[in-house]
């Protein structure tokens, strides 16, 4: 008999050890309502199991495995879903490959996987090694997936176990053997007896491929290389931020090769739910089946009513009216923006970040100051605006064309990141604010202007009662739910969003913003021009240019009417400065 600290393999289980490889697999996949077919991928050799009809669900499983590792849980999925799961690259009987490992070349073997076997955007679910490549997929290909959900994922801080884990593991890549193959999975599993009582026959059958598969001395290469280039680093935060489809954590409370800590500090950075199986070590979905099958419904579920899978692309509109916001809104909002920094403690020497910066409202003022200045918009036509404002007042900002919901900037790299009615527009405003919120330094501060109560706006209120002389019905646009310029117009809301972000010492003031206006001509370019959306709604109307002329004399009326001695019409309006520290 062969004894593994307290337990007895039976003649059984031994003689199971001894199965050659495809004889082992066959034996492990008995029963199993799947089908198995071969593929050539981005020139890989793959075999992947199949089976079920539904909305398409793609399985890729962690180091050292195969598709069969998905057994347990594989019955219930095909029920709902069609299922896919492949052995990956150099893993199983898939092929390896030849020469280096390149990063590019294995994602590209996932988007052809899911181009020949996926006729909708599948679910994506990848589990350890599986879940970093997976995740690396999503940050590049955001519109090839619906759903992409990680189990004890490794990519989301460098790979430290548990020492106890890292020795175990190291004597199985070593001599993978039937006691060392049980060493290693007392580290995996949090009860590894319960585990084999409970799988029964079907331990053994896997016990059996997986030291088929760990004595193959030409997968041991593809595997390494698998590790090196996905598994043991940090995915860079930038990339992560770039995964913009919902996205979920599946995590063994006892998982010692990744700790739960990675995948809470993850949850909080990225915005990613996080569910937490019992009784469960690094591989939840063999350990406790019920329970993975359980949460990952619930967060199928969940994806349903989350956010739209791509975010729409408003550079171009941003593009066309950039000359006439500059013009209108930029020189006339700065006071705000030098009020707002002096609140956050913008000093000399300081680096700060202006996300969403237009042509200078936040940064020229920012610059005044002294500070070093980074300016980033998704509009080049904005930047070049705003380099010209520099080059008058010879000053230096360093600009830089990105999209504020993914930052290509490590973390920690600023002292103040700030955002004048900027982030305040974007379709994925807390995606923005986390965003801000990772590249301050511990103890630096975020900074959020956004328009307040727009029941208190005067120039909403006479854009819409300019309007209303043509279309009496207008009551301006829906705000239930508000509109994205008035998405952060609650100052609780804007609060909590800073808090949600993982900041501290959250305070919201809200201050009356003055701007004078000398005719309705001027206010209505003000207006128009201040962003895209607002041509949208008017655009919704489909005013005639006879229309819009009455609109513009209605407001020339009413600027009249307010108009002081000096003839400048004074509307304010209020403005939330939201201000948290990391």
């Amino acid at each position: 008999m062969t004894h593994v600290e307290g337990y007895t393999a039976t003649p059984a289980a031994i003689e199971s050890n001894r199965i050659p490889g495809e004889a082992a697999r066959k034996r492990l996949l008995t029963g199993l309502p799947i089908a198995e077919r071969r593929l050539e991928l981005a020139g890989i050799s793959t075999e992947l199991l199949e089976g079920g009809a539904g909305s398409p669900i793609v399985l890729l499983h962690g180091p050292g495995e195969h598709a069969a590792k998905w057994l347990r849980i594989l019955p219930d999925l095909v029920r709902t879903h069609h299922v896919i799961a492949p052995d990956l690259p150099g893993h199983g009987a898939s092929g390896t490959i030849e020469g280096p490992v390149h990063p590019d070349r294995v994602l590209a073997w996932l988007g052809e996987l899911i181009e020949c076997t996926c006729p909708t955007p599948p679910i994506l679910v990848g589990q350890i090694l599986g879940a970093a490549i997976a995740a690396r997929f999503a940050a590049k290909h955001v519109n090839k997936l619906r759903c992409l959900v990680l189990s004890d994922a490794l990519g989301l801080a460098p790979f430290q176990p548990a020492p106890e884990f890292g020795a175990a593991l190291t004597a199985f890549i070593t001599e993978p053997s039937q006691e060392n193959h049980d060493r290693l999975w007392q580290q995996c599993a949090f009860d590894l007896d319960a585990l084999r009582d409970h799988m029964g026959e079907s331990w053994e059958r896997l016990r059996a491929y997986n030291l088929n598969r760990a004595q193959a001395p030409e997968l041991k290469p593809t595997q390494k290389s698998l590790m090196e280039q996905f598994g043991f680093p940090a995915i860079p935060s930038e990339e992560l931020a770039r995964i913009r489809i919902p996205t979920f954590l599946i995590w063994g409370r006892h998982d010692l090769a990744n700790p739960l800590p990675v995948a809470e500090a993850a949850s909080v950075r990225l915005g990613w739910p996080l569910h937490v199986i019992d009784g469960a070590a690094d591989d939840p979905p063999i350990e406790q089946p019920a329970a993975f099958i359980k949460v990952l419904r619930a967060a199928l579920s969940e994806a349903e009513f989350a956010a739209p899978q791509a975010l729409p692309d408003t550079r171009e509109a941003w593009d066309r009216i950039a000359s006439g916001y500059d013009r209108t809104n930029t020189e006339t909002q700065m006071w705000l923006g030098n009020e707002s920094l002096v609140r956050a403690g913008l000093r000399p020497g300081m680096r700060l970040l202006d996300v969403a910066s237009g042509s200078g409202a936040l940064s020229i003022p920012a610059a005044r100051i002294g500070a070093e200045v980074v300016a980033v918009d998704q509009s080049p036509v904005m930047l070049r605006l705003l380099r010209e404002r520099v080059s008058r007042e010879s000053l230096k900002i360093d600009t830089r064309v990105m999209d504020g919901h993914a930052l290509a900037f490590d973390d920690g790299s600023f002292d103040v990141a700030g955002s004048q009615f900027g982030v305040m527009l974007f379709p994925d405003m807390p995606r923005g604010i986390r965003e801000m919120a990772r590249v301050v330094k511990p103890g630096g501060r975020v900074l959020v202007n956004a328009y307040g109560d727009p029941h208190r706006i005067d120039f909403l209120a006479f854009l819409v009662g300019a309007v209303q002389s043509v279309r009496p019905e207008f009551n301006g646009p829906p705000m239930d739910p508000p509109p994205l310029p008035f998405q952060l117009s609650d100052p609780e809301r804007l609060a909590r969003e800073l808090a949600k972000a993982g900041l501290k010492d959250v305070n919201v003031e809200t201050i009356t913003e003055s701007t004078a206006f000398k005719s309705g001509a001027e206010l209505w370019d003000w207006i128009v021009w201040s962003n895209p959306i607002v041509e949208e709604v008017l655009g919704s109307l489909a005013l005639s240019e006879g229309e819009r002329g009455v609109i513009r004399q209605t407001l020339d009326r009413m600027v009249r009417d307010r108009a002081g001695d000096d003839g400048s019409a004074i509307l304010r309006n209020p403005v939330n400065i939201g201000i948290g520290t990391k």
